[in-house]
């Protein structure tokens, strides 16, 4: 593996928060689910994903002790040519560049100037941004019930069984592609699980988690586009492209229907999930090839967001990486097949000269 794509293939702590908020998601809908199908009520529902959350989690855990145990014994061995056994991730055998201190540990870098000071930057517009949202009063609600719908659930105990806005029950339903929505039942299940209000839940906490995760996409996205490189110019790339996305949504809060607007007036929205989240992270997960995770962001789009049969942005955004990698591929391929025979051309060619056998 070059020391170009090193940093690229591995796995990051990005790609685990953002496949770690989609499972939670799936979880919420499979419980969601199996109320709407068995006529569970709310509360059933709200168990059922608490179970399936902490049986999850337990699972995760010990499977991240197996491995930092594992880990840990292969750390004692030593290869064939009696050096110690340095991980990959810390540049033993990828060839990826590091700054390595006692017993051969990684060292992390200092930030340069220009870098540090783009970073600060960044810093002190999340946290300008957290604040705002922190606020509480700008949220935009023109048009949506989610709130209204998490207190149905909360106060009847049952699933898309009172309207919201009358507080009667449904005469005809509703239909069955907005029935399957889960995130209302994620958010009620948070609220009743944890004792927090909805209106909190809604417009505090789930609009700060979108925040972090959305920057967490961009921040991956920003390593999809300047990989590592030995001259160490990515580092101020990286900052420069994440201080221009934080400006960008500063720039586009004043207007509905903008990025910077969904993202900081309507996190809780499946839409601003699917467009802040999920796009950036699905199109870094393309550029570094890792189809199996850029896989969730097709199921995921469909519990958020009322599409036509599942069939909503996610995954014509896929289908199109995915030709294009292939296209990408196949002319690299053609090109060194066409390279290699103008090679041997030129040199026969050369030969030929040199010896005058014309």
């Amino acid at each position: 593996m070059s020391l170009r794509t090193a940093g690229v293939k591995k796995g990051l702590f990005g790609d685990f928060l953002i496949a770690g908020e989609i499972v939670i998601i799936g979880l919420a809908a499979a419980a969601h689910l199996a109320a709407i199908v068995l006529g569970w009520s709310f509360s059933s529902c709200a168990l059922l994903f608490g179970g399936l959350v902490c049986g999850a989690l337990a699972g995760v855990t010990g499977m991240l002790l197996f491995r930092r145990r594992k880990a840990f014994c292969r750390g004692e061995a030593e290869d064939s040519s009696g050096k110690p056994f340095v991980p990959e991730e810390a540049g033993g055998s990828s060839g990826k560049s590091f700054v390595s201190g006692k017993a051969g540990r990684p060292v992390l870098r200092r930030f340069g100037r220009t870098e540090g000071c783009l970073y600060a930057v960044f810093a002190l517009i999340f946290l300008s941004q957290l604040i705002f949202i922190c606020m509480g009063d700008t949220n935009y609600r023109e048009g949506d019930m989610t709130v209204e719908t998490v207190g149905s659930f909360l106060a009847s105990d049952a699933l898309y069984q009172v309207n919201p806005m009358t507080g009667l029950p449904y005469t005809q339903g509703i239909p069955s592609r907005l029935k399957i929505l889960c995130l209302p039942t994620l958010y009620a299940s948070l609220s009743w699980l944890t004792g927090v209000s909805p209106m909190a839940v809604v417009w505090k906490v789930i609009p700060v988690i979108t925040l972090v995760s959305s920057y967490a996409a961009f921040t991956l996205l920003s390593g999809s586009f300047f990989p590592e490189t030995p001259d160490e110019a990515y580092r101020e790339k990286r900052a420069c492209f994440m201080t221009i996305v934080s400006l960008l949504m500063w720039a586009g809060a004043y207007q509905p229907g903008m990025d910077g607007f969904q993202l900081l007036c309507g996190g809780w929205m499946g839409v601003t999930i699917r467009n802040l989240v999920l796009l950036p992270w699905l199109l870094s997960l393309c550029l570094r090839r890792k189809w199996i995770f850029a896989a969730l962001c097709i199921p995921a789009e469909a519990c958020m967001v009322w599409t036509l049969y599942g069939c909503g942005v996610c995954l014509p955004f896929l289908l199109c990486m995915g030709i294009l990698q292939g296209c990408c591929r196949m002319g690299g391929r053609t090109g060194k097949k066409d390279g290699g025979q103008n090679l041997h051309g030129t040199a026969g060619r050369h030969f030929h000269d040199d010896m005058g056998l014309d």
